[in-house]
Order: C-alpha cells, then sequence, then structure tokens
C-alpha cells in the first residue's frame, strides 16, 4: 500500500493523515472546506483540529473535490461522523467504487436501520466484505499528534489487507495488533462512547473514583450481553481493543464523549452541549442507535438505557442516576 484516498477532516482522520504521510504514504484527502484544503497545502497543518500537528505534504494531496480523490488510488478510507456518512454517501456514484479496497474508522451506528459502519458502507457499494477493513483504538488523536505510544486495532478478514494497511500505519510510536473480528470490535468501539459519556456525567456530577470503577465494571458485563446477544462469545474482550478502549474513554481528558457527559452533568442540555464543544461526540449518537437495537433484542443494559433517558427522554441526570445506583452490581 503506496498510497490511499482518505474522506474526512476532523482529529481523528487528521492524526491517521499524520501517521500514513510519515510513513511516505501518498495521501489524497478529501475535506469539506476549502480554507481547510488551503492551510493545510500551505502550512502543513489542519487549522480546525489538532492544529500543533505537523503534517508532511509532500506525501498529502488534499482536495474539496471528493470524486477526483476517490479516483485517485484503490485504498479509501472513511473517518467521518457516523451521523454525516449517509450524506457523504449519497454524494457517490457506486460505479465509482468497484473494485475498491474499504477502510472505516467509525465510531457510531449508521442510519435508521442502525446498521455499523462496515455494514453501510458494504450495503451502499455492494462491497465484499473481503474488500473491508477497519481501524481501531484505543487512540486518541491528540497523542498521536503528540507521537506518544499508541496500540491501534487493524480488523480486516483478508490477511494481505491486514498486512498491507498494518504497514502503512505502523511506526516507532504506533504499535499494530491485528484482528479479524470486525463484527466485535466495531460495536465495542461504538459502545464505548456511550460508557464514556456516562462516566463524564458521573464526573460533572461530582461523584468520586469509587463509584466511576463500579460504573466501569458493570460497563464491561453490559458489554459481555451485548456482544453475547450478538452471537459473538468468542471476543477477546480484555485485549487493546475492547476494553483498551472502552478505558481511555471512560478516563482520559481527551475524550470528548466524557467531555460531553460532564457538561450534561453539570447541567447543560443536549443542544447547550453540543453548541459549547466545537467536536462531534460520537457517543451521542451512538446512545440512540444501541439502545434501539437492545430493545429489539428484548436486553436490559441499566448504562445504556440512562444515557438513552436522558438525553432523548429529556429525564434529569441526578434522578436517573440514583436509579442507576441501584441497579449497579
Amino acid at each position: 500500500m503506496r498510497e490511499i484516498s482518505v474522506i474526512g477532516g476532523g482529529s481523528w482522520a487528521t492524526a491517521l493523515v499524520k501517521i500514513l504521510a510519515e510513513n511516505k504514504i501518498r495521501v489524497y484527502w478529501y475535506l469539506r472546506r476549502q480554507l481547510q484544503v488551503e492551510a493545510i497545502t500551505r502550512e502543513g497543518r489542519n487549522p480546525d483540529y489538532i492544529n500543533f500537528a505537523k503534517l508532511d505534504t509532500d506525501y498529502i494531496e488534499a482536495s474539496t473535490d471528493l470524486d477526483d480523490v476517490l479516483s485517485k488510488c484503490k485504498h479509501l478510507l472513511f473517518v467521518v461522523p457516523s451521523a454525516h456518512l449517509p450524506a457523504v454517501c449519497q454524494q457517490i456514484d457506486p460505479q465509482q467504487m468497484e473494485g475498491k479496497i474499504i477502510i472505516s474508522s467509525i465510531k457510531g451506528t449508521v442510519g435508521p436501520d442502525n446498521l455499523l459502519p462496515s455494514a453501510y458502507l458494504a450495503k451502499s457499494f455492494s462491497a465484499l466484505q473481503v474488500n473491508q477493513a477497519v481501524i481501531a483504538g484505543p487512540c486518541h488523536a491528540e497523542e498521536i499528534a503528540a507521537g506518544k505510544k499508541t496500540y491501534m486495532t487493524v480488523c480486516a478478514g483478508d490477511q494481505v489487507l491486514r498486512t498491507a494497511l498494518g504497514n502503512a500505519l505502523a511506526s516507532n510510536y504506533i504499535q499494530i495488533c491485528e484482528s479479524q473480528d470486525l463484527l466485535g470490535v466495531e460495536y465495542a468501539a461504538i459502545f464505548k462512547n456511550v460508557v464514556g459519556l456516562v462516566c463524564g456525567m458521573a464526573k460533572g456530577m461530582n461523584y468520586g473514583d469509587n463509584f466511576i470503577a463500579v460504573l466501569v465494571a458493570n460497563a464491561i458485563h453490559e458489554l459481555e450481553t451485548l456482544l453475547h446477544a450478538l452471537g459473538l462469545d468468542g471476543a477477546r474482550i480484555g485485549s487493546s481493543s475492547y476494553l483498551g478502549d472502552l478505558f481511555v474513554t471512560a478516563y482520559s481528558q481527551h475524550s470528548r464523549n466524557r467531555t460531553f457527559g460532564v457538561l450534561i452533568g453539570q447541567g447543560y442540555n443536549v443542544e447547550q452541549t453540543k453548541d459549547t464543544m466545537s467536536m462531534v461526540a460520537e457517543g451521542y449518537t451512538a446512545t440512540k442507535g444501541l439502545h434501539d437495537m437492545a430493545a429489539a433484542r428484548g436486553l436490559n443494559l441499566p448504562i445504556l438505557n440512562t444515557a438513552y433517558r436522558i438525553l432523548y427522554n429529556y429525564m434529569p441526570v441526578k434522578t436517573e442516576f440514583k436509579l442507576l445506583e441501584r441497579s449497579m452490581i
């Protein structure tokens, strides 16, 4: 893999582009805003996200022309918020996607059917699973931008694709973990954002470490329940792409979802919280997608239910947490 097209201009997309360009992978990068393109081309920095990260422009060609970026090469990496993925896909002619390798790193369910991002992309473009891959965490864009040691999971059913993608991303500070568990890793990446929200709510209401530890322990049980209901009992839940990703989202100051939850816990409503934050917190839309899916399967997941009632039924956060306290084990 010597070149790749990247669709998405947020912090996580910027971090991945940084790694790829450092590894001398030519990146054709689609961004929506011309000002972003001009700043990246001129200064080697994304002005809107992790702007302290220096990008090697010798290997980056930024553009607002989606069709041109898609036509450049065989490997495509989608890194957009899950809520925006349908709009992006609607701009793409399916014939243009024939024979492409589709890679995604999106952490939320998509559309009214609550599909995984990889499933939505496969459905939209008739992609075979053998031509798909997923990039997962635990990874914070800010730490990658600072060159801090990071373990990244590359998932693909095809060994050749896993190896090629892993080689494109590996570096002296990026350790690659390979996996064939696309479904489990994607569901875990979505669920951990909900957990990050709820942990943030607890922090915003001045709950202490003792309570949050119990909250996370119960979240692990809910994740296991969810995976079992989906027939994914073989998942290595103790691995970095499962619990590692959950822990970093629940506890890190870099977690957008935790920050979103902190504001809710402090008394902000959803719209005020969205206005306050400059970045998308995937856990908000993920909460509804996972809640609808869990309800359809008759699952009782108290932490997920709590997040849903607070965010979508506008129930008082303090009242809901008093109820949640009683369900903890």
